[in-house]
């Protein structure tokens, strides 16, 4: 009886242990892991696993279309539309510098793919240009939280950059593909064709999808067995692919843009579907893949090819010089450290290098020992670019001051300021009118102003970390232009109080939590009425505790117990977000990075317990 599943088994036990053994080498990405033991069971040592097997080779195909699914399910577009209606100062607008970016990117890729072509060691210089000129969001997103730099203008412009580094890349080399398997005809604009059920089914999903009933009726079979909304991601994913395939188009693009749609008709309490997505493709799918990818890595045609020793190092070379020069365009906006540190960051290839360089010896563009290279190179750049970013940046981010920045000079502007205040936290109004300005300076806080627009005066607070932003105007298009300008400049705590609950939709399409007065006046009431001792402990500042949310960052604390941490003395633990689960806390419950703990403490020890829960 043949036995089809053991080379499976082999990989899915090392896609379980790989994490294991990296615990204790947090700088070493687990996907290098992962191609570091496809390596050592493949052919090229043990042997244990060879690349025709076809129930991992499908497998491992469903994998690589669902990386790229979730690369397109990441990317942010509230922050995209709101950066380019914010009327920001060209010279610092994220888009403008991402794409001055990638032009340079190219251009020098297509400089370096042209000399190696000359100097023998490639068959194909435009195929290489587009390999050199990918990135990686995958480790681009994750280095930029860890630094707590996401919601900063500099951390959305390095995260324009790697998306536009993506997209662009993968669509190029699926333009190139094509024209190379049919030559410069016509059915390369059926590649376009592929950009038109994302508009339709974007319309109808705006139109349809977010009506009360049908969410309503989507939400009722989206837990327990029915996975509603995860069975019709799937099913856009695979659809996408197909129509891909069906127009000769490569499996990337059609799976990419079946995840920009899914983030496109996504509103912003849709979290669970992107968790319960990263669980399915991170746990099973997607190692498989790379470890795939190791078991095809050929290492004797690399060690047996002297040509292939010299490659490397021109290659890792180019690979930083590239995206350190093209980030220069960084500097028209940002100092010389953060335009390198950006430049070193945007070094970091990965997923997309390993899958155009595997397309490339498919079609007989790159050779076998290249291939190796390439996957060495992705190697080293997603293990030293992170790092280098983090030695550049140093502490710089964490000195910067936090602040509540709070926008409009109404009453309930300066009654949020005043209870925010006696609590502790530091509060700073932004107004660009100058007689509000003269308001808010009488009433003893900071103020920023700015004699042009909203977007000049975000600016003018770049040394400050903006932990929330509220817009509390009398004027619901105003304060709808605050937080679009607020979540341009990369802020994701946005609150905003709303005096018409027709305008909430356009609000929440921004991610912004609204209040309104007719619509929680009875919630507050119900609250007071069930927990009045909570409701006066969150009000009150007479007394010497508070109670506020903090978010784990300290990696030793990830995986304790609660019982096994010794918080400070009077300090307790009320409850634990984990994404968009609410945790009642017990002396048995583990913690995990990226947990939102709401403590409450004697005003005196609660900064240490930031301190502590927080470094990162």
């Amino acid at each position: 009886m043949e036995q089809r599943f053991i080379p499976l088994l082999s990989v899915v036990v090392l896609a379980f242990l790989v994490p294991i053994v990296l615990a204790r080498f947090r700088k070493i990405p687990v996907v290098v892991g992962e191609i570091l033991a496809g390596i050592l069971i493949g052919p090229s040592v043990l042997g244990w696993v060879h690349t025709a097997d076809p129930t991992l080779e499908t497998l491992a195909e469903i994998g690589f279309a669902f990386l790229m699914f979730l690369s397109g399910l990441e990317i942010d577009f509230s922050i995209l539309f709101a950066a380019t209606r914010s009327g920001q100062d060209k010279k610092k607008n994220p888009i403008l510098l991402a794409g001055l970016s990638f032009l340079l990117t190219i251009t020098l890729a297509a400089g370096m793919g042209l000399w190696l072509a000359n100097a023998g060691f490639v068959k194909d210089p435009w195929m290489m240009t587009l390999i050199l000129s990918t990135t990686s969001l995958g480790i681009v997103v994750p280095v930029l939280k860890e630094k707590k730099m996401s919601t900063s203008g500099l951390g959305q412009t390095i995260l324009l950059s790697a998306l536009l580094a993506d997209f662009l890349t993968m669509f190029l080399i699926t333009v190139y593909i094509a024209i190379r398997s049919t030559g410069l005809s016509l059915n390369i604009l059926l590649i376009g064709l592929l950009f038109i059920p994302v508009v339709i089914l974007y319309q109808f999903g705006q139109r349809h999808l977010r009506r009360p009933i049908v969410r309503r009726f989507i939400e009722e079979l989206s837990d327990a067995t029915s996975q509603l909304k995860v069975r019709g991601a799937f099913a856009l994913m695979i659809a996408f692919v197909v129509m891909a395939e069906l127009i000769g188009a490569e499996l990337i693009l059609g799976a990419f843009l079946g995840g920009v749609l899914v983030s496109l008709i996504s509103e912003p309490n849709d979290e669970k579907i992107r968790y319960k997505l990263d669980a399915i493709g991170f746990g099973f799918f997607v190692p498989l893949f790379f470890v795939y990818v190791g078991v095809q890595f050929d290492l004797q045609a690399f060690l047996n090819n002297p040509e292939a020793w010299i490659l490397l190092p021109i290659l890792l070379v180019a690979a930083f010089a590239i995206k350190l020069i093209s980030a220069l365009v960084f500097k028209l906006a940002y100092s010389w450290r953060e335009t390198i540190s950006s430049g070193m960051l945007l070094s970091a290839r990965l997923s997309l290098i390993i899958a155009a360089s595997a397309i490339g010896v498919r079609l007989g563009a790159i050779s076998e020992s290249t291939n190796a290279a390439i996957i060495l190179i992705a190697a080293l750049t997603a293990m030293f670019a992170p790092l280098g970013f983090n030695i550049l940046m140093g502490t710089a981010e964490d000195r910067r001051k936090r602040a509540r920045v709070i926008y409009g000079a109404s009453d309930l502007a300066f009654q949020v300021g005043r209870e925010l205040r006696a609590h502790g936290d530091d509060v700073l109004f932004i107004e660009s009118d100058a007689e509000d300005a003269e308001r808010i300076r009488t009433q003893n806080f900071q103020v920023a102003f700015v004699d042009e627009d909203l977007a000049a005066t975000m600016r003018s607070i770049s040394d400050t970390r903006v932990e929330s932003f509220i817009a509390l105007s009398a004027n619901d298009d105003d304060n709808l232009n605050a937080c679009r300008v607020a979540r341009a400049h990369g802020v994701i705590h946005l609150l905003a109080f709303v005096t018409d609950p027709i305008r909430i939709p356009d609000f929440r399409g921004l991610g912004v939590q609204t209040l309104t007065p007719s619509m929680h006046r009875s919630a507050l009431l119900a609250l007071m009425a069930r927990n009045s001792a909570l409701f006066s402990l969150m009000t009150s500042t007479e007394d010497q505790r508070d109670l506020r949310e903090f978010t784990l960052l300290n990696p030793s604390l990830n995986g304790k117990r609660l019982m096994e941490l010794k918080f400070p003395p009077n300090t307790l633990v009320l409850a634990v977000r984990r994404r968009d689960e609410l945790i009642v806390p017990h002396g048995t419950t583990r913690l995990s990075v990226d947990d939102h703990l709401t403590v409450i403490g004697d005003l005196d020890v609660l900064p240490n317990v930031q301190h502590w829960l927080e470094e990162a």
